[in-house]
């Protein structure tokens, strides 16, 4: 009996040190409040994937497909390709008899040129919708001659695979293609057969998890092969072809049908009801307001709960306009959200500001310190009290940051299913980096969609509905702060990660990054370091002020000005010294850019208040590089509704530009256990650069590749990594990649059989010893009593054997 005590004992001792977990939450652990405001924001939000839709019509023809620079939050692409179909390609003679055009494949040059259209959202921040089309004027029959050509088309487009490559940035497909205005009526191929085969192919052609939207609701009905009677009662299959299809409503609040939408208004929006939590619903505005009045769809007390009811996700900007002479009140709430920040505004901003999701953080509890390898707790409530819910697939993260610097983990968060009206409580318990550094850190989440690289940190996030929560440089929200404080025991588990997920996450590996020094095009001064002293700026004699810098890619300008403009138009100009070009830019309120260079690719405006930003890329553009000079810098505020009369300007002499780039990376702090080994890698942007990486501020021999790998031998290899990063015209940068602490044994508690690992084998080799069985390896035998205290990696096996005796 004694014996199998003292085994279960050290059983107990052995499985327990392979199970324990690294760090554990105090079970009476008081968090506290974060202090926000949890009141709702009436901030008109531009959150990625919802909200108001910015329509650009795109014109293919063969051999001439234009490149468009859209900059909206959300974009959709009218994709205008009836110059390849022989029913809009043709000619009309005075009388109106349309003689047939000629049917081409889609060409080369359309699928560059689109892609570059692609690009431009992708680098200006853009999520997209896109409906291909023949027609952009409403002539009817603009399809090709054969059904088949038209499919020929489609899979063209699956074969060049941009539709894949941009899938990230993917809202959702218009099913589109046929009738005038793509919208499926008046065309050749206009039956419920046949738009039912068109939803076909493109659920096969679109990737998933994309949406594709129908016009009208029968045809879904007609594809998934029940009548249309039986739509309100159509039960959905989860991840299913049919959880994938939405509405597209061209006719929106235009009658008691919206214009032929609705056959059946009640069942059909009950059926999309259940679609539209997992695909898009939206459109625009009927054009015909005086017609929408003879019904009574379009009052606010029915209007505001069905876009709740249908989850609304996007409308253009036609919403109507009387909706301003409402003023919004309780006689207008709904069910399980609320509401009253909104009292007093009128139903129009209501409207405007609650189209697709709107989160507003309720409660915000934090841990109020935390020490190094410890267990950080944060509870939240968020309230959707938008019309939807997400439909873009999201990346939740939190993010802590400290002076600038930052590191982010991936979180157990899935805001698709954030449903409109509904209180949600996500709590994350975040094990810190063991080397994080001691003082006040503020966590953020972070919520966005798109592969965001990590120069795009800030674009294509969702901002809460809170006062002072957004950090625009990070595209993040504050949760609170908490202390993290030193620990006198030092570990080498340098990850950062949340502990309580029900599906496994990818480890961060803890790394610091920055955003110090970056410049972020948001419309308002996003950080203390964006437009610091050193960089060019100017003051004028009525305070105003003209900020320049410029890294790799962008030349970037900054004003903060006085002006008075009921319609203000956002102008910036300058002249290249060298080639004599002169840049012209400007932006109105209607969304209208003017640029008197061609497309302005890359090029985008942001503003707030008194503050207004552009960037402007480098290269071919403007002919701008390092070393050029550009004078007679100007942003201008003109009122375009008071006769263009010029508001309020800011000017500055000359700029030079910097052979400059940007660095993201900043010093991580670890303990390393003993022969371990860690890659270092510093993340900048610019091309062509070289490296050579010191320890210490001492140069290491041979170290000139882009990653170095530290290895843990001995004390020696602790200290600052470093490495000096330089631009093929001489410019160099020194970035403090890591401070290696100290190195710790490997050796392990309850390891008998020192294997680096605690685990049943360690069991074996100790009862053997303990009972004294003449079995054991020379190995094993040797390794049962060889230190000087008579204990094997902190097991007294000695004293264990005498208690046996």
């Amino acid at each position: 009996m004694k014996f199998t005590k003292i085994i279960a004992a050290a059983l107990a001792l052995l499985c327990g040190s392979a199970m324990l977990p690294k760090a554990t939450v105090g079970a009476e652990e008081v968090l506290l409040d974060s202090g926000i405001d949890y009141t709702e924001s009436t901030e008109t939000l531009g959150n990625p994937g919802a909200g108001y839709s910015s329509g650009v019509a795109v014109s293919c023809k063969p051999n001439d497909t234009k490149v468009y620079n859209p900059t909206a939050s959300l974009v959709v692409l009218f994709v205008d390709i009836g110059g390849f179909s022989s029913g809009a390609n043709g000619t009309t003679d005075d009388s109106g008899n349309y003689t047939a055009g000629t049917d081409y494949d889609l060409d080369e040059t359309f699928f560059t040129n689109f892609r570059k259209t692609l690009e431009n959202c992708r680098k200006n921040g853009c999520t997209i919708g896109i409906r291909f089309r023949y027609d952009a004027n409403g002539v009817r029959n603009p399809e090709p001659a054969t059904f088949e050509q038209m499919c020929k088309h489609i899979e063209q487009i699956r074969k060049d695979g941009f539709l894949e490559d941009y899938k990230d940035i993917i809202a959702y497909v218009e099913s589109g293609f046929v009738g005038c205005y793509g919208e499926q009526w008046g065309g050749k191929y206009c039956s419920l057969e046949d738009k039912a085969k068109l939803l076909d192919l493109l659920l096969d052609v679109v990737p998933d998890p994309i949406p594709v939207t129908v016009r009208t609701p029968n045809i879904f009905a007609k594809w998934a092969g029940i009548e249309e009677s039986e739509l309100g009662e159509y039960v959905l299959e989860p991840n299913s072809k049919a959880s994938r299809v939405g509405l597209y409503n061209d006719g929106y609040m235009g009658s008691d049908s919206d214009l032929g939408t609705f056959h059946n208004r009640e069942r059909d929006l009950k059926w999309l009801r259940q679609q539209t939590y997992t695909s898009y619903y939206g459109g625009e505005f009927s054009g015909n307001l005086d017609f929408a009045k003879q019904y009574d769809t379009y009052l606010p007390e029915n209007a505001v709960p069905e876009m709740y009811y249908s989850h609304l996700s996007y409308i253009n900007s036609n919403i109507f306009k009387l909706y301003q002479d409402y003023t919004f009140g309780k006689e207008y709430d709904v069910e399980n959200v609320d509401n009253s920040a909104y009292y007093g505004e009128t139903v129009f901003k209501f409207i405007r500001d609650h189209i697709g999701y709107r989160f507003v953080l309720r409660d915000s509890d934090l841990s109020e310190s935390v020490e190094q390898n410890g267990i950080l707790k944060v509870c939240t409530k968020i309230e959707n009290t938008g019309f939807a819910n997400p439909i873009m697939q999201q990346k939740a993260e939190i993010i802590l940051e400290k002076d600038g610097n930052y590191i982010r983990t991936a979180v157990d968060a899935n805001a698709n299913q954030w449903y409109s009206c509904t209180t949600v409580s996500p709590e994350f318990d975040l094990k810190l980096p063991a080397g994080i550094e001691a003082g006040k850190w503020n966590v953020y989440l972070k919520l966005s969609t798109g592969e965001n690289d990590i120069s795009e940190t800030n674009v294509r996030s969702i901002q809460f509905a809170n006062h002072d929560t957004w950090n625009s440089a990070l595209g993040a929200n504050y949760l609170g702060s908490f202390s993290a404080t030193e620990s006198d025991k030092p570990q080498t588990d340098n990850d950062f990660y949340q502990i309580n997920t029900e599906q496994e996450l990818p480890h961060s590996d803890g790394s610091v990054y920055t955003y110090q020094n970056l410049s972020v095009v948001d419309g308002i001064s996003s950080n203390d370091t964006e437009y610091a002293e050193d960089k060019c700026t100017v003051t004028d004699d009525n305070g105003n002020q003209l900020y320049i810098t410029n890294n790799d890619q962008y030349l970037y300008v900054f004003a903060d000005l006085t002006y008075d403009a009921a319609s203000p138009v956002y102008n910036l100009s300058f002249q290249n010294k060298t080639s004599g070009k002169r840049c012209w830019i400007y932006y109105q309120g209607n969304g209208f850019v003017y640029f008197n260079n061609g497309v302005p690719s890359g090029c985008v405006q942001k503003h707030g208040g008194r503050k207004v930003e552009f960037r402007i890329p480098l290269g071919e553009l403007v002919d701008l590089k390092a070393g050029t000079e550009i004078s007679n810098i100007s942003v201008t505020i003109q009122d375009q509704a008071n006769s263009w009369v010029n508001a309020g300007s800011v000017n500055a002499d000359s700029y030079i530009l910097q052979d400059n780039f940007d660095v993201y990376s900043a010093k991580q702090t670890v303990y390393l256990a003993e022969k371990d080994t860690m890659l270092l890698t510093p993340e900048t942007s610019g091309t062509g650069l070289s490296y050579q990486w010191y320890h210490n501020g001492e140069a290491i021999d041979g170290a000139t590749e882009k990653a170095y790998t530290v290895t843990a031998n001995t004390q020696e290899d602790c200290g600052v990594y470093s490495v000096a990063v330089s631009s093929p015209s001489g410019t160099v940068k020194i970035v403090e990649l890591c401070d290696v602490k100290g190195i710790i044994s490997q050796t392990i508690s309850g390891d008998v059989n020192q294997d680096g690992v605690v685990n049943t084998a360690d069991i074996v080799v100790l009862q053997k010893y303990l009972l004294g069985i003449d079995i054991l390896t020379e190995e094993q035998a040797e390794l049962a009593d060889t230190t000087a205290d008579g204990t094997v990696n902190g097991l007294d096996l000695g004293l264990l054997r005498s208690m046996i005796g």
